[in-house]
């Protein structure tokens, strides 16, 4: 994995996305990767680097209503802080209206148009509070029926019009070889990164609902786990609760990351593994 220190300007959360030299290595090594002669993960760091972000993702959302697959995914501080960036948070951000964006289009959340959108997303907020993150990009590679594939990218600052104006110089390369990548390399990717985190996820974590809560749910989310392991449907989660079904749908969002789960199948999978015994009454979590 491609690894670079960080600089002191990053550190202190004033580094300006301002590396022309850096971004055009970084765009190099992304035509590359889509290429197949570098990793897509190893591109993707070096597109987080250059871009003078603190961590990002590569997304795809296979049709509209599913729940993002991360293909790929950086973070300049994984492993030394306690809130690593697992979640991809664009679709919440910014609405249905990402789903008809236009390829090559530029998402940032500083400069949405509708204020009042902003933190709506309780999950967002909580991770850009612990992580000192300011701000995030999306960046639209293509859009359609089937779905849409996005960069993610979040900074310890808010970007300006000027660092607006670079990313759109550098989405027609970006987008370009999106389109003509080689055959199967996002499924591949997205199939090697899934085997890779599984192998070592259901053999080494503990029980989801043990009493020890490893996955550090809210009282919320243990419930809602709680139910979903007896048996209930997400609507049946949201009856049984007296919520709504998007107030769940935010929930599972949170455990998905929480629990490095990528769909509500896998979660019920994992939550099935729970033994009874790890299981306290549901009245008691109330």
């Amino acid at each position: 994995m491609f690894r670079q220190e960080l600089s002191p300007a990053f550190r202190s959360g004033t580094a300006p996305l301002r590396d022309h030299a850096g971004i055009v290595n970084a765009v190099a090594s992304w035509c590359e990767a889509l290429h197949g002669r570098v990793s897509i993960a190893d591109a993707l760091s070096q597109l987080v680097v250059g871009l003078g972000a603190e961590a990002g993702m590569l997304v795809r959302t296979p049709y509209p209503g599913a729940q993002p697959s991360k293909v790929a995914h950086y973070d300049r501080l994984r492993g030394l802080v306690a809130h690593p960036l697992r979640l991809s948070f664009a679709g919440d951000q910014f609405g249905p209206s990402l789903d008809h964006a236009r390829a090559g289009s530029v998402w940032i959340a500083s400069s949405q148009a509708d204020e009042g959108m902003r933190g709506v997303f309780p999950v967002l907020s909580e991770w850009q509070a612990a992580r000192g993150m300011k701000d995030f990009a999306a960046l639209v590679l293509s859009t359609g029926a089937a779905g849409r594939d996005h960069l993610e990218l979040h900074f310890r600052v808010a970007l300006t019009a000027d660092d607006e104006r670079t990313l759109n110089e550098m989405m027609p390369s970006i987008t370009r070889t999106w389109a003509s990548r080689q055959m199967g390399i996002v499924t591949r990717t997205l199939a090697v990164s899934r085997g890779a985190e599984n192998a070592g996820h259901y053999s080494t974590q503990a029980s989801i609902l043990g009493l020890s809560n490893p996955a550090r749910l809210s009282r919320a989310e243990y419930r809602v786990c709680l139910l979903l392991s007896r048996g209930f449907s997400a609507s049946g989660v949201a009856a049984e609760l007296s919520l709504t079904e998007a107030t769940i749908r935010s929930h599972l969002r949170s455990i998905y990351a929480k629990t490095d789960t990528h769909s509500l199948a896998e979660l019920v999978f994992r939550l099935l593994g729970s033994r009874a015994e790890d299981q306290p009454d549901l009245r008691r979590q109330a």
